[in-house]
């Protein structure tokens, strides 16, 4: 009976010898988390508006909606835009749009340099400006704005060192992602034994990896306790 066991646990460790490498070198990566803070950090544009700025903030929100400016039935935010005004965000007929609250006349879109520079200046202010690099390409893309509450015109910014960052051309929202999100993101789909692109085949895996586990730890312990 204890030989029909060895041959099983052997059977079983050997068809789990793979899975359960991976399982514990993905595990110490995500305890270890080398890099994750880069990896996840948070690019802001410094504004540079002082208190006082606000208060040139006399538009009200009812003459932009009587203007015609912005859909009465949508929520206006009160912002600090990047060229340090204060402005309005909401959207017209769907569309985006950005008011300025001093002025009360539409903001026009930044162009691909001012993009570049409102970018430029979150990048030199992350301690990981160094592993950006420069600038490879860029390319029109839309953005959801959380000031805005639709899809924004934004610039998707190509770096040298694997980073893209996409910035809003209206509001200067803006996130960065890149080659290292992509490596940790592949190690937890390693780590979960979503090893395909096809949801059923991943599902599959773990049911057939779960039982087996079970099996060469009753195995083990089986052996164990009977040559106790």
């Amino acid at each position: 009976m204890n030989s029909t066991f060895k041959r099983f646990h052997r059977v079983f460790g050997l068809l789990l010898a793979l899975p359960l490498f991976l399982w514990m070198i993905t595990g110490i990566l995500f305890n270890v988390k080398y890099r994750y803070a880069e990896a996840y950090e948070a690019l802001k544009v410094p504004f540079k508006m002082k208190d006082a700025d606000w208060r040139e903030a006399k538009v009200s929100p009812g003459e932009l909606i009587e203007r015609g400016l912005v859909d009465g039935n949508v929520k206006l935010s009160l912002f600090a835009h990047p060229s340090n005004r204060p402005a309005y965000a909401g959207s017209k007929a769907k569309a985006p749009v950005v008011i300025d609250a001093v002025a009360a006349v539409p903001v026009t879109p930044a162009s691909e340099a001012e993009a570049h520079a409102w970018a430029q200046a979150a990048v030199d202010g992350s301690p990981n400006a160094s592993r950006y690099g420069n600038v490879t390409s860029c390319r029109e893309v839309t953005r959801f704005s959380s000031i805005t509450g639709v899809s924004d015109p934004a610039f998707a910014l190509e770096y040298s060192g694997g980073k893209t960052i996409t910035i809003d051309r209206l509001t200067g929202e803006i996130s960065q992602t890149g080659q290292l999100n992509d490596w940790i993101d592949f190690t937890y789909r390693v780590h979960y034994l979503q090893w395909t692109p096809w949801k059923p085949v991943n599902i599959a895996l773990v049911l057939i990896a779960a039982p087996l586990a079970f099996a060469l730890a009753f195995s083990g312990l089986r052996m164990f306790f009977a040559k106790g």
